[in-house]
């Protein structure tokens, strides 16, 4: 009897890889289910498929094969003969673009590298990346330009590094607590309804106070204020920390509305119209995802 390395089933003849060795049912050699799947010489690319290279083994002499291989073969030794590991390489893969957080950060992170590059060295072809792609808040702008109500939120002020650093560290740690409570497409939809309503708010703040500018809108804030909100509504005595201070993220939105509604018209180059917009659509999609949850079964949380 041999036995699948897979699953465990046992059976008196099982397909044996090549490649590593081992024994695998015919379910489990044939769906990508083990290692071997990553070397190019143990795979065979046929009507779109791709199927590994296997041989019979059985218990006796007429099978005319060796028993499988320790388990250490295709770890160890794979990894010694390729110099990789396609284990840990498929997992760094899944953990950037498997999480819509990790996504939006490395997004980020590259087109505040563009920005840096076309500000410091005059890059004429990346200065125009930022202009098409920041929010100007006037109508003419945005009628011809509709994609910046969107695109603003990945860009940053391209000489102010501390803007992307503080952003992109609380998207980090609020924006994987909230995509694992409500499910990674509802945290997108949260992420994006919440920028361009933080986007619209801003504009229409500015366009009946101070008359339409060319001044460009960008950064993640009003986003991310709406990811916080959503969280202190599902989860208000999530515990925080408050510059080192911890409390609960109910009294972080609650310092967050008063000091951006206190400076809101100062003229300190901050969006606090773009923070409170978000902020107030957070709060919605928040009771919104809570009623839901609560609604599911227990065993469901």
């Amino acid at each position: 009897m041999t036995k699948c390395h897979a699953c465990g089933k046992e059976e008196p003849a099982q397909p044996v890889c090549n490649v590593c060795g081992k024994t695998y049912c015919e379910e489990h050699i044939s769906q990508n289910r083990h290692i071997c799947f990553k070397d190019p010489k143990g795979v065979n690319v046929g009507n779109g498929t791709a199927r590994v290279y296997v041989k019979t083994y059985g218990t006796g002499a007429a099978a005319g094969t060796n028993p499988p291989k320790a388990d250490y073969y295709d770890q160890d030794n794979f990894e010694k003969k390729h110099g990789y590991s396609a284990k840990r390489r498929d997992s760094l893969w899944k953990m950037i673009f498997g999480s819509p957080t990790y996504t939006i950060i490395l997004i980020c992170v590259l087109m505040q590298i563009i920005e840096v590059i076309g500000f410091v060295f005059n890059f004429t072809p990346f200065l125009y990346v930022f202009y098409y792609l920041s929010l100007q808040p006037n109508l003419p702008f945005i009628t011809s330009y509709p994609w910046s109500l969107v695109t603003h939120m990945f860009l940053h002020a391209p000489v102010n590094i501390t803007h992307i650093l503080f952003n992109m560290m609380t998207l980090f740690f609020f924006g994987t607590y909230l995509e694992k409570v409500i499910g990674k497409k509802a945290f997108i939809a949260t992420y994006l309804v919440s920028g361009i309503v933080a986007a619209i708010g801003f504009v229409a703040v500015e366009i009946l106070t101070s008359g339409p500018s060319t001044v460009p809108l960008v950064g993640a804030s009003g986003a991310i204020m709406g990811v916080l909100a959503a969280i202190a509504i599902i989860n208000p005595n999530l515990q925080v920390y408050i510059y080192f201070i911890p409390a609960k993220i109910k009294y972080l939105i609650i310092f967050y509305a008063i000091f951006d509604f206190v400076f809101m018209g100062s003229g300190d180059s901050i969006a606090h119209a773009a923070h409170l917009s978000g902020l107030f659509i957070g709060l919605w999609i928040g009771y919104y995802y809570r009623k839901k949850l609560r609604s599911r079964r227990p065993q469901e949380f």
